[in-house]
């Protein structure tokens, strides 16, 4: 089993050997590889060039006569000192950047990029508390573990110390350091158009407008538009990309109805070590644990599960609302105050934290029956959600499919979640409790476009409430199934879909 060997050699920017199978493994990786071979040699090695037909990314050092291997180690030292007498050998030096028509630049180690070995560039930054920075984390991870792919990070991580999953730091430290190198060759040219050799994956906000100015050979975006109004520039935007990856169902419908092309479907995925059926550890006794999750805003609703939960604990005094709502974006929350479902806004304290059960308690929900946990990395989310007997989603629109209301129903909690856009891709009557009456949605000027987005009824949810309340049996049978349903959308299984898509373009 050479897979040990396999994954300590992706790590390596050249490997120099004597031993064949080492040589064959780091040539079918598609690494830069020195064999050095005897006078009298294997024929696949032939005799007459000093490269081979089979691997493009291999060097052959052979003797000159029997037992000279002075000479083989002696041209090695050599042409090894030429080739780190430039920069040193990295992944994003095999990138070619083309700063305009005049101007190009490489790097010293040519052809490290084989057919084999394909590099994929992620054009948004990876961090443990955001959905695009959680999609980008298992999306680079999933890349390190393929053998015939690696990913590179086009734009520094957004990630404080401490709240990452120290494994998963190990495993991307390479990619992070491979980032910094990168960044070294790009700080001069801030502010012009960049063209790289190698495909390119961008996230695109509702308008097809990305953060950077890096372009590549083939460049795919990938979209969780909420938006369904377009306008004729942006329509023309989206003519840019070689493919378009959408997150929904509904999400390929709208752009479908506007002519965009080409399309292609890929659901986001849930992490099962994190995401599972587990034990809750019962510090809350016999409370009735209701959860809530995703960034607080108009789109997600959170009003709606503030009136809901206002009557059902005034009905059960027991129940006790979790909150997961801080929002790094804080400018979207308007829109929420006016729905008539809860008063005003939360404050931001100091420290840019939402002051969110202050805000609960100014619209009569009593302090001792919420707990705000605030800003959480997502390898944490699993142990607060396995402590709740219901989560509820009532989201107006979800672009994607809503990847906490995923994660809840992969550890097995009976979930609440509203029947409309990209939830309509994850709910099934035996599985969760649908929200089925959707009215339709008033535009706010943050989200003109809202066709097809739902407004689900307060009382709806609270009946929704009270069957799980009252018939936990039924709640656990759709708990099994849902857990059997999330199984076919794991990461690993939701970005090979993505690859086998991919490898048709790049």
């Amino acid at each position: 089993n050479l897979a040990d060997t396999a994954a300590a050699i992706k790590q390596l920017d050249l490997v120099i050997t004597i031993d064949t199978v080492i040589a064959h493994l780091a040539g079918a990786l598609g690494k830069p590889v020195w064999i050095l071979l005897p006078f009298v040699s294997d024929w696949r090695w032939l005799t007459d060039r000093e490269d081979s037909p089979w691997y493009p990314t291999m060097r052959l050092f052979r003797q000159s006569k029997s037992d000279n291997w002075q000479e083989v180690c002696t041209q090695i030292s050599q042409t090894l000192s030429t080739l780190v007498t430039g920069e040193k050998i990295s992944h994003p030096q095999t990138v070619v950047l083309t700063l305009n028509s005049n101007t190009k630049k490489s790097n010293n180690l040519k052809n490290s990029i084989s057919e084999i070995m394909k590099i994929i560039t992620i054009g948004w930054p990876l961090n443990p508390m955001t959905g695009w920075g959680i999609y980008g984390i298992n999306l680079t991870l999933q890349l390190l573990q393929n053998p015939r792919y690696e990913p590179l990070l086009l734009i520094p991580p957004s990630i404080q110390p401490g709240i990452l999953n120290p494994l998963h730091q190990a495993l991307l430290n390479p990619a992070f350091d491979a980032q910094k190198n990168l960044q070294n060759q790009l700080k001069n040219h801030r502010g012009k158009k960049i063209n790289l050799n190698l495909p390119t994956l961008q996230a695109l906000g509702s308008n097809f407008s990305v953060s950077n100015n890096i372009v590549g050979t083939q460049n795919i975006g990938i979209i969780f538009s909420e938006n369904t109004k377009f306008t004729s520039e942006q329509i023309n935007r989206s003519k840019a990309y070689d493919l378009i990856i959408t997150g929904s169902t509904w999400n390929t419908k709208i752009l479908e109805n506007n002519s965009i092309k080409p399309i292609q479907k890929v659901l986001q995925g849930i992490d099962q070590t994190i995401f599972h059926p587990a034990p809750k550890s019962n510090i809350f006794g016999d409370r009735f644990v209701v959860f809530s999750g995703g960034k607080l805003e108009y789109r997600k609703g959170q009003d709606i599960v503030i009136a809901a939960f206002k009557i059902f604990q005034r009905r059960y005094p027991e129940a006790l609302l979790i909150t997961a709502w801080h929002n790094f974006w804080p400018q979207f929350m308007v829109g929420i105050e006016q729905t008539g479902n809860v008063v005003g806004l939360p404050k931001i304290s100091q420290n840019k934290r939402l002051q969110i059960t202050e805000w609960l308690l100014e619209n009569d929900i009593p302090s001792n029956a919420v707990i705000d946990v605030g800003p959480i990395p997502n390898y944490m989310v699993g142990q607060i959600l396995r402590e709740a007997d219901v989560a509820v989603f009532t989201n107006r629109c979800e672009g994607g499919t809503n990847l906490v209301a995923m994660e809840s129903l992969a550890c097995g909690i009976p979930t609440i979640i509203s029947a409309n856009t990209g939830h309509l891709d994850i709910i099934n009557n035996s599985h969760c409790y649908p929200l089925y009456n959707q009215k339709s949605v008033k535009p706010t000027p943050q989200f003109p476009g809202v066709d097809g987005w739902g407004e689900s009824d307060v009382e709806e949810v609270v009946e929704m409430l009270e069957k799980v309340y009252f018939d936990r049996e039924d709640a656990q049978l759709r708990s099994k199934t849902a857990v059997s349903f999330m199984q076919d959308l794991t990461w690993e299984k939701q970005i090979q879909r993505l690859l086998i898509i991919l490898q048709n373009i790049i």
